[in-house]
């Protein structure tokens, strides 16, 4: 049992760090980076849409947590959201994480660059505030 913890306490770490260099990928690298940037981000997103609008690493969470747990029935539960994360800081992440394709979009002058970006934001906040939730019958 000890190990399990320590195991879902890693993963959350490492969740943790995904969405720091997210957050804060424009304060640390410079735009010769921005496609890997930007193209991480679209990528994250696609694979939402492929596992029923959640996170794979989020889902490993889950089934530590609970064994039981089937694939997009609860994609609104993040557990290292209720490790690391309140309603503000939430928000905070948002605002940082679209901010910076944001700011990549304006930096750039490539327009394959600015497409990605735009795609991943406007898939990002439509998977994140409006996409509509699986209903189960459990």
């Amino acid at each position: 049992m000890e190990a399990k913890i320590g195991l879902l306490y890693l993963i959350q770490i490492f969740h943790l760090v995904i969405d720091f260099f997210c957050m804060f990928y424009v304060f640390l690298f410079s735009a010769m980076y921005d496609i890997y940037f930007c193209g991480f981000i679209l990528l994250q997103t696609l694979h939402w849409v492929a596992l029923k609008n959640e996170c794979i690493i989020s889902y490993i969470e889950k089934k530590l947590i609970d064994p039981g747990y089937e694939l997009g029935s609860k994609p609104r539960w993040l557990p290292h959201y209720n490790t690391f994360y309140n309603k503000y800081t939430k928000t905070i992440k948002a605002i940082l994480i679209i901010g910076g394709l944001l700011f990549v979009v304006f930096r750039t002058d490539k327009n394959y660059i600015k497409a990605i970006c735009l795609a991943a934001i406007i898939l990002w906040v439509y998977l994140t505030y409006f996409h509509i939730q699986p209903h189960t019958n459990k």
